[in-house]
């Protein structure tokens, strides 16, 4: 507007000036005379001139000055010795510090431990050689706060009289958000999440670095497999929080009885690791190890307190020294581990050295987990049936299902070798789809085909159980077969049911509610509640062979039978005993009241295609007895 102004009145003055001297000349009748006028047109235009500057000038100051009141990044300007001359709002906001806190003072590189001057030095160097800076770094808020920024710092240099003027530009956001999220996630990587202690990536990278730096001075180093005798026993009766609280303790105790130096890590589960570095026992190998050994023990002799509940522990060590026992990382631990099976069979809390004498690595056992999920890929599996019999009426009652793996050699391997591992790696939940679908084609096979099967049970992992996707399956594939879902049993162990009791139920329900039926399986082994059993829809209780194998010769075993059979009747519960191979055993679960029994005695698992004419033999052998 000023500007405006300002023209506005330079061309009146010069319509004015133009007006009277053309009155003059009319009036006085003299000759003309330019050079006033000249002159007065020059003066208009530079005047012009330098008000365009003027303008142009005032316009950028304008842009700057919202340019530093309104940027969300903060910016302050130093002079040639670092000392501040002005900060934006930005700069307030982000750090606290006001115009009047700063102003005239140095920059300073603040952390908890006090002042940086080593990276306030590196600064100025790289400003002095290259003009530019830019890094991220922590600082301190005015309250004291730590907080991370991205910073970059720019040499600017303008004219001024005789000499350049130099002034340092500083612009910088707060990342605080940032940098604590990358440490959220470093942590999730580096740490187990729930001892805090290394997890297995970084013992192995930590090993590795061990390894390549033991020298002349220092020619060798060991590691120890710790492993928790029966804690999936804490597991199963208290839960797995409490279960955690125990491993949080043991990591806790291990930390504070061992050197700081040690590498302790939680390798999964109930497994830790420990790795010594050599300068630690230089020259006394075989001695330190043992003196670790037992101090690694005596932390499980004290009882652990948990909810309350005073418990025992107990634990094995396995021990392998580099490069005694292997030249690698990889090996080493599996010497570790080697050592440590044969310390768990040997009893509890107890060590052992690896000893490849007495000791064998399986060389195909890190190719197991490979070849059991290329099996479940390759839909290698196959499902044997084993009769049912109704004892009482003397009749086929239905079918268990048990899974077998073929071998190229035409050997099979059976589920007690494979189905621990699929529980570890999580192959259980992929398998368990897998063996249903088989299942469930196979019976839609048998319907089309009149065979009457009965109901057909499939034992269900404890981990699979806990999944809500179950039930999805459950009814996809009952819809996808149209099989009647009474014709399906589901086999569910105790520990599924410890787990989480108030899930358990309500999955319970919801399986009855499809109309499968459910067998509490291996009953009497696990740590069964009483109240379970009146508050679970549980249709059948199946008792182990461990109770059937010595019922006619152990009376502890006979009685154990007994008050089964007799609580299932009481609460209107079937109940079917597996693994009877003798016609005592048979006859005397039969007197007992137990009418529904499986076993050799009767018959082997048979092949999907031996059902239909076992069916028709029995059939025809009941009729002949009649």
């Amino acid at each position: 507007m000023r500007f405006l102004t300002l023209v506005y009145s330079l061309i009146l003055l010069l319509q004015h000036s133009v007006g009277a001297a053309t009155t003059a000349d009319l009036n006085l009748a003299q000759p003309h005379n330019p050079t006033p006028l000249f002159f007065l047109i020059l003066l208009v235009i530079i005047a012009l001139f330098i008000a365009v500057i003027y303008y142009q000038k005032n316009q950028k100051m304008m842009l700057i000055d919202a340019l530093l009141s309104q940027s969300k990044d903060a910016i302050w300007v130093c002079d040639e010795q670092f000392r501040i001359l002005d900060i934006n709002n930005a700069f307030s906001e982000i750090t606290g510090y006001k115009r009047g806190d700063v102003i005239g003072k140095k920059f300073k590189a603040l952390t908890q431990d006090g002042r940086d001057r080593q990276l306030e030095t590196l600064i100025q160097q790289e400003l002095a050689q290259d003009g530019y800076w830019s890094g991220e770094i922590w600082n301190l808020r005015k309250d004291g706060q730590p907080y991370a920024l991205d910073l970059s710092i720019t040499k600017v240099s303008t004219p001024r009289f005789t000499k350049r003027a130099v002034n340092y530009v500083g612009l910088f956001s707060d990342v605080t958000a940032r940098k604590n999220n990358e440490r959220t996630m470093l942590t999730l990587t580096t740490r187990d999440s729930v001892t805090g202690l290394s997890n297995r990536a970084i013992f192995i990278e930590s090993l590795d670095k061990a390894i390549k730096a033991c020298n002349d001075e220092y020619p060798s180093l060991l590691i120890m497999f710790i492993d928790i005798d029966n804690f999936k026993k804490i597991n199963d009766s208290l839960g797995h929080t409490l279960g955690d609280v125990l491993l949080k303790e043991v990591a806790c105790r291990l930390t504070s009885s061992l050197n700081s130096g040690f590498t302790i890590a939680r390798l999964g589960a109930d497994e830790f690791a420990i790795l010594v570095p050599p300068y630690l026992y230089a020259g006394k190998t075989i001695f330190f190890a043992k003196k670790t050994a037992d101090t690694v023990l005596q932390q499980f002799k004290t009882p652990f307190m948990l909810d309350g509940i005073e418990t025992s522990l107990s634990a094995c060590c396995g021990i392998a020294i580099y490069p005694d026992n292997a030249y690698n990382g990889e090996n080493l631990m599996r010497s570790a581990n080697s050592a440590l099976n044969h310390a768990k069979k040997l009893g509890r809390n107890t060590y052992q050295f690896f000893d490849k004498e007495r000791h064998t690595l399986d060389p195909t056992e890190l190719t197991k987990e490979s070849a059991l999920f290329k099996a479940i890929t390759n839909n290698e599996f196959v499902l044997y049936f084993q009769p049912k019999y109704d004892v009482q009426h003397n009749r086929l009652h239905g079918f268990e299902a048990l899974v077998r793996w073929p071998q190229d050699d035409g050997s099979l391997i059976y589920p007690d070798e494979f189905i621990p591992l699929a529980e570890q790696n999580g192959a259980i939940i992929p398998l368990t789809q897998l063996l249903m679908k088989q299942l469930l084609q196979q019976l839609a096979n048998w319907q089309k085909q009149d065979v009457p099967f009965g109901n057909v049970a499939i034992n269900i992992s404890a981990l699979h159980f806990q999944q809500n996707s179950l039930i999805e399956m459950l009814v996809d594939y009952l819809t996808k077969y149209n099989v009647p879902a009474r014709c399906l049993e589901l086999e569910i162990t105790e520990s599924a049911m410890m787990n989480n009791p108030e899930f358990a139920e309500q999955q319970m329900k919801r399986i009855k509610a499809l109309g499968v039926n459910i067998t509490l399986d291996d009953f009497g082994t696990g740590h069964s509640s009483l109240s379970y059993l009146k508050r679970f829809p549980i249709d059948t209780l199946k008792i182990d062979k461990s109770f059937v194998k010595d019922i006619d010769k152990n009376e502890q075993d006979r009685n154990i039978t007994a008050t089964i059979v007799r609580l299932a009747k009481y609460l209107d519960i079937n109940v079917v005993a597996e693994g009877v191979e003798t016609e005592e055993q048979a006859y005397m679960l039969h007197i007992m009241g137990c009418h529904y029994q499986q076993g050799y005695y009767y018959c082997k698992p048979l092949k999907a295609e031996q059902v239909a004419n076992f069916i028709n033999k029995n059939e025809v052998d009941k009729q002949s007895v009649k």
